[in-house]
């Protein structure tokens, strides 16, 4: 599993070293920071969707969970929650998400997803992959669910660190429970990855300690 924990903590490097980019001078100039720190969260973002992407196609060729085109479904795949759950395998992740319509505070919270809320929130992602991945840019994707674009909002300006944290996670815990299913990996071999979190950014002890997933005490 060596090759698995190194995809998905590369991408946790990347949220860290965002992390010490420091709070002023050449880093965070007048008018935000450096081009090359807004694009730390987009690297990571991509890191961990390659890393599950891998993970969840490897399992899906175990199950025979295919596409229209005979290929097995990936991370973004459409009906990739449904394909899962109809060989008994329900997926579910948790993921920091924009403030949801209504919400008075502009905090990123975590949520715990499943069913039709996962595969709206993977496709999205899936969709903002392959927008940062053609363009180097997120403006193009087309996101149609509201995990990512804030109440109002119809483009997606750049990836933020809350969102490719949130992202992070949600690989892991989809690609977990997809390999687990395989029997390619087990709770004692799967080495969890987490950018170190304060404040806004720790998980709720409810979703920490899910028993689907068995993250570090």
């Amino acid at each position: 599993m060596a090759w698995v924990s190194t995809g998905f903590r590369l991408a946790r490097d990347v949220i860290h070293v965002h992390g010490q980019r420091g709070g002023e001078g050449a880093y965070r100039p007048r008018g935000g920071p450096a081009q090359e720190y807004q694009s730390l969260p987009a690297g990571s973002f991509l890191l961990a969707f390659a890393t599950g992407e891998s993970l969840v196609k490897e399992a899906a060729e175990h199950h025979g969970i295919r596409n229209a085109r005979r290929q097995p479904m990936g991370l973004g795949s459409a009906g990739l929650v449904d394909g899962f759950e109809e060989h008994g395998i329900p997926l579910r992740a948790r993921a920091r998400v924009v403030p949801q319509p209504g919400s008075r505070s502009g905090v990123h919270r975590w949520r715990l997803l499943e069913g039709a809320s996962l595969d709206a929130y993977l496709r999205d992602a899936y969709a903002i992959r392959n927008a940062l991945a053609h363009t180097g840019s997120t403006v193009d994707a087309s996101l149609r669910s509201s995990f990512f674009l804030r109440e109002g909002a119809v483009r997606l300006r750049s990836m933020t660190l809350m969102l490719a944290e949130g992202l992070l996670q949600a690989a892991q815990d989809v690609a977990f429970l997809a390999a687990r299913s395989a029997g390619t990996t087990s709770s004692i071999a799967w080495e969890w990855v987490e950018p170190v979190r304060s404040g806004a950014s720790r998980m709720p002890v409810g979703l920490r300690t899910h028993p689907d997933f068995p993250l570090p005490s």
